[in-house]
């Protein structure tokens, strides 16, 4: 190894590692160090995988567009993550623990130093060499321990992303086979798209895993499932997964509610090869259902009370086991209040009411999420730069996932070469703050009486002039609010 001062160089590696929050970057940089300074024909970087196999993802400072696997225990890589520590072989070709490795014809000596922090190898770095008279020792792995041991502090940082990614990664598989067991097991007919791209719940913060469990936990219920939140959270993937974890044989159709005129969504439903029988043992889900009219509102709460329906084209009569799942952008309850839709239809909708957090709400998931968007079936994978990551970060993404995969898939057509930085990602809007300056009311001077009668027609306004709800929001009973506005001079004496 190279004896000259390499503690600016260290620090500089070190600032950047922990910069760059991503396994090849960081295996990448590495390795690209070590080569410079070691002046051997190949420095690999491997990563450690959960099960013990390892992952060839760098060469010389640069990332494989196809990363090579070695099985658990195979190769040096394979034994010096088993083992735990270095090991070093002068006659590789003639060496049985260096067999089955990674390596050129022409190579002689190998050297292999694993990666650790708090006794977990995450990594490791192989040396070769195809000179003759090269013979690796003892030395050469305190040199390389040195080195690791002043970038502890990236090295550990690595370790917990790498925990969190495969995590994830293995909640995911996890899903998926349950998923494809289910399917196997019942015949699952769902609605074309359920399986896409589309379908993947990404993501690690907290608020959306406790989304995500609580909707496993009801799957398994028949209750009726209200999903809210904003355009592009993914509602409608959740909804079809809540189809599919639940195990119910029939099959899970969707109504856009927004997409029809009355008319059309009423003989999209009801009619008798409409939507709730292709549902019929299986799972409506009722996109927008806040565009729903109080007609079709009112059919659809008589079929989930009483299990039945009449179709609008034959008026035959079909019993029916239907889960629904009703998704609205907005907060029904709002609807409700408004007039605009039916509080009992919403009362049993809401049961079970989950509110799907926005991506402005989920800041951890957007590294995640932009990485998978970015190299989701592509042959060649790319890497997001620190800058920008902070500049995805930065945005408040209005259309949530959806804009990102957008993004996300535009960017890689439009880059060049294996990083992405942050002047490759379109300029963003940036979020405008409003800051309303508080007004100084000037004194008005009116009675009791006038305020009384401002306050109850202000509560009429609000409620689109139903009594009975005003009289239950003012505290009154109806006959008494009557009894005001005629004293007002509101309405008639007749209408008491």
């Amino acid at each position: 190894m190279k004896t000259a001062s390499i503690h600016n160089e260290l620090a500089t590696l070190s600032t950047t590692l922990l910069s760059n929050l991503d396994e090849v970057v960081f295996f990448s940089q590495l390795s690209g160090f070590i080569h410079q300074i070691s002046g051997e024909h190949k420095v690999l970087g491997f990563e450690v995988l959960n099960d013990g196999s390892t992952l060839l993802i760098s060469e010389n400072g640069k990332g494989l567009s196809t990363p090579k696997s070695l099985q658990k225990g195979q190769g040096l890589s394979g034994y010096v993550a088993r083992m735990k520590r270095a090991y070093y072989s002068n006659a590789v070709k003639r060496d049985p623990i260096a067999s089955n490795g990674l390596r050129e014809e022409s190579i002689e000596a190998e050297l292999c130093l694993p990666i650790m922090i708090e006794g977990s190898v995450i990594g490791t770095i192989n040396i070769q060499s195809t000179k003759k008279d090269r013979n690796f020792s003892d030395s050469d792995i305190a040199s390389l321990n040195e080195i690791l041991n002043q970038l502890h502090s990236p090295i550990r940082n690595m370790h917990l992303y790498l925990m969190a990614k495969n995590l994830n990664r293995e909640l995911q598989s996890r899903i998926e086979a349950k998923e494809k067991e289910l399917s196997n097991r019942t015949n699952i007919q769902v609605s074309k798209g359920h399986f896409d791209d589309n379908s993947q719940m990404i993501g690690l913060s907290k608020n959306f895993l406790e989304v995500v469990q609580m909707a496993k936990k009801i799957a398994a219920q028949d209750f009726p499932v209200l999903l809210e939140g904003a355009h592009g959270v993914g509602k409608k993937i959740l909804a079809k997964k809540i189809h599919t974890w639940s195990g119910r044989k029939g099959g899970c159709v969707v109504a856009t509610c927004s997409a029809m005129s009355e008319s059309q969504l009423d003989r999209e439903i009801f009619s008798s090869k409409g939507l709730m029988v292709q549902a019929n043992g299986g799972t409506l889900i009722l996109d927008d259902i806040g565009f729903t009219s109080h007609s079709l509102q009112t059919k659809l709460l008589r079929a989930l009370v009483s299990g039945e329906m009449v179709t609008v084209d034959t008026d035959e009569k079909i019993n029916l086991n239907v889960r629904m799942i009703g998704i609205s952008k907005v907060l029904l309850k709002n609807a409700v209040e408004a007039g605009t839709f039916k509080e009992d239809l919403y009362y049993r909708l809401n049961t079970v009411a989950l509110k799907i957090p926005s991506l402005k709400e989920r800041q951890d998931d957007i590294k995640v999420m932009a990485e998978f968007f970015l190299n989701f079936g592509k042959a060649q994978a790319k890497v997001l730069t620190s800058g920008a990551i902070e500049k995805l970060s930065s945005y408040f993404w209005p259309g949530n996932a959806h804009e990102l995969k957008n993004i996300m898939e535009r960017t890689y057509i439009l880059t060049d070469g294996q990083y992405i930085e942050a002047a490759h990602l379109p300029e963003f809007a940036q979020e405008v703050k409003v800051e309303i300056a508080p007004v100084k009311q000037s004194y008005v001077e009116f009675t009791l009486f006038d305020l009384e009668k401002r306050h109850i027609i202000d509560t009429l306004d609000h409620l689109s002039g139903n009594k009975t709800r005003a009289a239950k929001a003012l505290g009154i009973t109806v006959k008494t609010l009557y009894n005001k506005l005629h004293s007002y001079g509101l309405i008639e004496a007749r209408e008491q």
